[in-house]
């Protein structure tokens, strides 16, 4: 069943004018717009998910306000597929655009989280609100999850589905990530590990240097060896199309006065995983590096929530190219698979379906800017394609 592109871009500028930032990205711009956070837009996606024909709506409380949405919709079979969206959107601090009018104008849909990752949510509402008036249903049992927490904070919606679904017993046989990936079916993605690394010295007045340690430049020959750290995972051979590791300095804090010899320096450091590393393992290597290199104490701190299964980081999903629903999506959409280095919610399902695929319109590149929108022509695009998947009849 047809649905118009007016329709399309009316549910998903509907989703966006409902302001979602997620907490650890507000500010006091997008304070000014109501309460930060999912909660506003996890009713949304309940109501609609229940006027849609859900046989189920559970709205799975997170964190205080933040629920994830799990909406359950019958199928002609009694297989089950998934289709996961997150409902967070990054901050709007810097947004050149107002943050959340969802206008509608030269051929595209406008505001903070347009594409990242409403998009997917609101074409998809539309198509389940269409059928159930229709009286269709999806060829197989369809569950749509809103998840909180992917922008930032450990993917912890993603984290709370996952023992959610294997406690119910759910075998999923495909699962959708959404996700702004030019329509290319990807099927695999680089895992992190994230630590802070401090390093202890000890103050005094900076006309006497000798009578402290001074932390900051400690911290120096840290940076270095990081820096000779991911020399060395450039040279190594690449198991997979992800290529190799990678690692980085991406922030540093430390000292007290212009005067003070600093008695503390901190620095962030980002470690992307490829298949076949373990988080645990490259946490201990990492920290190996630091304490090695740093000539005062120095304590090193995972920044990410464990997994279920009890690891420090999300190890990288990868599978082959070649499984069929990697390939069907291919064809619908007319394009080929890739892998990409950005993180998502995918991150956290490996092995829960049989497969597992990140997909949607738009580029990942145009995600998290000034400005954000959606063509509504790729609206009907994906429309098509999930349509083509989920089969109503």
């Amino acid at each position: 069943m047809y649905v118009g592109a007016r329709t399309l871009a009316e549910e998903v500028a509907g989703l966006v004018r409902i302001p979602s930032v997620n907490p650890l990205h507000a500010g006091p711009r997008a304070e000014e717009y109501g309460p930060v956070g999912e909660g506003a837009i996890a009713a949304r996606l309940a109501a609609r998910c229940e006027a849609a024909g859900a046989r189920e709506v559970v709205l799975d409380e997170v964190l205080p306000g933040r629920p994830n949405v799990y909406g359950l919709f019958r199928g002609r079979s009694d297989r089950l597929v998934v289709v996961d969206v997150h409902t967070d959107t990054v901050t709007v601090e810097s947004m050149t655009d107002p943050p959340f009018d969802g206008r509608i104008e030269h051929g595209s849909v406008w505001g903070r989280g347009a594409l990242d990752t409403k998009a997917t949510l609101g074409v998809l509402l539309a198509l389940l609100d269409s059928w159930h008036r229709a009286g269709l249903r999806p060829e197989h049992g369809l569950l749509l999850v809103g998840s909180v927490g992917e922008e930032a904070g450990g993917l912890v919606g993603a984290t709370r589905f996952r023992p959610w679904a294997e406690q119910r017993g759910l075998r999923i046989d495909r699962m959708l990530v959404a996700e702004p990936t030019e329509f290319r079916p990807v099927h695999g993605l680089k895992g992190l590990v994230l630590v802070e690394v401090t390093a202890h010295g000890t103050a005094s007045h900076s006309a006497r240097p000798d009578l402290g340690a001074n932390a900051v430049e400690a911290m120096a020959p840290v940076i270095a060896a990081f820096v000779a750290e991911q020399e060395r995972l450039g040279a190594l051979p690449a198991a997979t199309e992800l290529g190799n590791g990678t690692v980085s300095v991406t922030q540093i804090s430390g000292g007290s006065g212009s005067n003070v010899i600093p008695e503390r320096c901190s620095v962030t450091v980002g470690r992307r995983i490829v298949p076949g590393e373990d988080p645990d393992d490259v946490l201990a290597r990492l920290a190996d590096i630091a304490r090695a290199a740093c000539p005062v104490p120095c304590k090193v701190t995972s920044l990410l929530p464990r997994t279920p299964d009890g690891r420090a980081g999300s190890p990288a999903f990868y599978q082959p190219p070649d499984s069929d629903f990697v390939q069907y999506l291919a064809r619908a959409a007319g394009t080929a698979p890739a892998v990409a280095p950005f993180g998502a919610n995918a991150l956290r399902y490996s092995g829960l379906a049989d497969e597992l695929v990140v997909f949607g319109p738009g580029s990942i590149e145009d995600a998290h800017q000034d400005t954000e929108r959606v063509a509504v022509a790729d609206l009907v695009r994906l429309a098509g394609i999930l349509t083509g998947w989920l089969a109503p009849g």
